[in-house]
């Protein structure tokens, strides 16, 4: 083509981007709208307001900024806006009066691996699903049956501790934090799984990996939407590692335990059966609306360890 013809396409090259974004404009496509959001601090591009609580200790930072800005206060964490409130009328107002609207816990990336996609408990989104799950936590897993259960074994471990440190007195400096780890361990097994099974150490270490990493303060929560975040940190990969490996072992755990009971092996009534031993008898009665999978299972005993530790 002639010169000509080449600046003619490059006219039509720059003109279309931008006759079509004032078609967009001018299409009818009404503005979201907008609503009022609560007072707060003034924000910087990409981070929000996360340097103003990078100065101090988080929480006294914003009790600070709730001082200065009222009892609902928006904060912008990265990308993701939060509401906080700090007075007794305002939050009757959110979980109480609002109750329905707020129900949901918010999620984040790692939330979303721990929770297995709101299949357990604790991180499940409000509905049927979630009260269901409620009922089999109240009427099994903390009914009467269980808390006598559990309270027994806490009582049997920690005279063991109390025996074990007796024993040991006047021979040896003692170390009382792995003591009680190694009883908050032996508590959580026996509640779960009816006492120390293969894999055991390997299970518990990752269950203390996935925790902290719950915990603690992951990028990849606060930009969800950056894959440049993503690929720089590690902390969601760490998660899915950590909660993948918890998870091929309950597996392999409810495998065994399913080939002990068609052997005829195993509690013997209710007052003897194990967190796994109610969820399983479950699943097999099958007459939940929403069937107790073995998915299912993975994720209500993953986020249940922490109703089981001992409070010393």
């Amino acid at each position: 083509p002639s010169m000509d013809g080449w600046l003619s396409l490059c006219f039509i090259a720059l003109c279309t981007p931008l006759a079509l974004w004032c078609l967009k404009l001018a299409g009818g496509k009404r503005k979201p709208q907008k609503y009022k959001l609560p007072p707060g601090p003034w924000t910087l591009p990409v981070i929000g307001s996360l340097h103003h609580l990078a100065s101090g200790v988080p929480h006294r930072k914003i009790t600070e900024l709730c001082r200065r800005f009222g009892p609902l206060m928006l904060l912008r964490l990265g990308e993701v806006p939060a509401v906080v409130v700090s007075s007794a009328e305002a939050a009757a107002l959110v979980m109480k009066t609002n109750d329905p609207v707020f129900a949901d816990r918010p999620s984040s990336a790692t939330v979303d691996i721990a929770g297995c996609g709101g299949r357990g408990i604790i991180f499940a989104p409000y509905g049927d699903h979630w009260r269901q799950m409620r009922k089999v936590c109240i009427m099994e897993l903390l009914g009467s049956t269980q808390v006598n259960r559990m309270e027994g074994i806490r009582a049997e471990e920690t005279g063991n501790l109390l025996r074990s440190i007796t024993a040991s007195a006047g021979a040896a400096t003692i170390n009382v934090t792995q003591k009680v780890m190694a009883l908050s361990n032996d508590v959580v097994t026996r509640a779960v799984f009816g006492g120390r099974f293969e894999q055991q150490d390997e299970y518990l270490g990752e269950l203390h990996k996935a925790f902290e990493l719950l915990g603690a303060f992951c990028l990849v929560d606060l930009f969800p939407s950056s894959r440049l975040v993503r690929w720089l940190t590690n902390d969601e990969r760490r998660m899915k590692r950590s909660y993948g490996r918890t998870q091929r072992i309950i597996t392999k755990a409810i495998e065994g335990r399913k080939a002990t009971r068609a052997a005829g092996v195993g509690a013997s009534d209710t007052y003897d059966e194990d967190l796994l031993d109610v969820l399983l008898r479950l699943q097999l009665e099958d007459s939940l609306e929403f069937p107790l999978t073995t998915e299912t299972i993975g994720a209500v005993l993953f986020v249940s360890i922490p109703l089981f530790l001992p409070k010393l």
